[in-house]
């Protein structure tokens, strides 16, 4: 057993609340929703540069793959 007075009291704390809290309701919207549609992921990450990058080497590859198979069907 633990001697006499070994518990310190801490005092009062406040009350865990949630943050829903203090949403204002009449204007919920997308600002308070995590971006789910799969064409604007890319924003929401901060990688809107790399992806456009990325888009563009795919149209690139598919340029060169368009051109060769009509240099092989010639």
């Amino acid at each position: 057993m633990s001697k006499r007075g070994a518990i310190i009291d801490m005092g009062k704390h406040k009350p865990v609340q949630s943050s829903w809290r203090s949403m204002d309701t009449l204007a919920y919207s997308r600002s308070y929703e995590p971006e789910t549609r799969q064409e604007f992921h890319c924003y929401v990450t901060g990688q809107a540069k790399a992806m456009a990058d990325e888009y563009q080497k795919k149209l690139d590859a598919k340029a060169w793959q368009n051109v060769l198979d009509m240099l092989g069907n010639a």
